[in-house]
């Protein structure tokens, strides 16, 4: 087979394989999760079979913690939010009336209108605005509230997916070892050592990106609800793991953090210098991750930047959907590495040194 053929047969096999994840993209999501996970905590179970034990019994025992910590970190939580949510509900009602205080006057200064108060001015003023809407804007909605309706077999599958999770993730776990010796057995003599080199290296930044993202992102839920608390914010607990959990998506998190902080403590406090503090917050958490967070957890090895990571979300998204979004970062952190590769054969050929007169650079095998 000519080195033309076989470029051709991979960019086929490429293609199929890429055509077969869009098609089954609902069906694969529970497998790519469990392999996420598996990935995560197949270190763990290395290192708890060094000491001597079993591999299904360390999946287990690990299980088993993860239960435990997990449950009591989720039990706090829960409680947490719902006395949180117990305040909020029964001091809603002064704070929209302390909101409307403050607003009705700018309303009235820049609108020439007040802010409906009551729930029956609400309604009313709802009720004069739909009036004066074309009925055929309206049928996106009425399409909307018509799928929503027919969901229960999706919401049936989606349940059951979330059941299978752990099953895939046990025998992931358990095989993890073995399917990577597989996967290598199967490559091309000629190419193996370049791909199993190259999959090291793309082992190293996932490795960096999502254990360092997730205890980044931990460290941050941390700091922003304490921030919050001091400063007396309801929902701060609620406000900061979220944001925290929203830091894997970057900026997403601040921006999610600020608005409902500053939401919160307008409701409650009014235009108070609570509201510049909480920002201060936020701004003391993203200055720790960018230079203490990110450069101790993460170092220089994941190599992809904010905005490379936004692109290849959306990009994932858009194509697979949700699977989408779990293999996006994989496969961009791969095209980094390859890239770079590729850059830097370029760059030692002679065909750059001589200003494009010599060999162009070769594939590698």
């Amino acid at each position: 087979m000519t080195r033309n053929q076989r470029i051709g047969v991979t960019l086929g096999l490429a293609l199929g394989l890429g055509l077969l994840l869009y098609l089954l993209r609902g069906t694969l999501v529970p497998v790519f999760v469990a392999m996420f996970f598996a990935y995560l905590l197949d270190p763990v179970i290395d290192r708890m079979e060094k000491r001597g034990l079993n591999r299904s019994a360390s999946i287990v025992i690990l299980a088993a913690a993860v239960v435990v910590v997990f449950g009591t970190l989720g039990t706090f939580f829960v409680i947490q939010t719902e006395r949180e949510l117990e305040e909020l509900v029964r001091d809603l009602p002064t704070y929209l009336r302390r909101a409307h205080e403050h607003l009705n006057p700018l309303a009235r200064q820049y609108l020439g209108r007040d802010i409906p108060f009551t729930f029956e001015e609400i309604f009313n003023e709802a009720k004069t605005r739909l009036a004066g809407i074309d009925p055929a804007a309206l049928k996106p909605v009425s399409a909307a509230i018509a799928r929503m309706s027919s969901s229960t077999f999706a919401f049936v599958s989606w349940l059951f997916g979330l059941i299978i999770i752990p099953v895939f993730l046990f025998y992931f776990l358990r095989d993890w070892d073995l399917m990577k010796v597989r996967t290598a057995e199967m490559l091309p003599l000629s190419y193996r050592e370049y791909i199993v080199e190259k999959a090291t290296e793309i082992d190293v930044v996932l490795a960096a990106f999502f254990r360092g993202q997730l205890s980044v992102a931990a460290a941050l839920g941390v700091i922003y609800s304490i921030g919050l608390l001091l400063l007396g914010v309801d929902l701060a607990v609620v406000i900061g793991v979220v944001t925290g959990i929203a830091f894997i998506i970057p900026y997403a998190g601040t921006l999610v953090g600020v608005v409902a902080a500053s939401v919160m403590v307008f409701l409650e406090y009014g235009l108070s210098w609570r509201i510049p503090a909480s920002w201060a917050v936020f701004a003391v958490g993203q200055t720790l991750e960018a230079f203490v967070l990110t450069p101790r957890i993460t170092g220089e090895k994941v190599g992809l930047s904010p905005v490379a990571v936004i692109f290849s979300l959306m990009v994932g998204a858009e194509l697979f959907g949700f699977l989408g979004i779990i293999i996006a970062v994989p496969l961009a952190s791969a095209a980094n590495v390859v890239l770079r590769d590729v850059l830097r054969r370029y760059r030692d050929s002679d065909y750059f040194r001589s200003g494009g007169e010599g060999k162009p650079p070769q594939a590698p095998g």
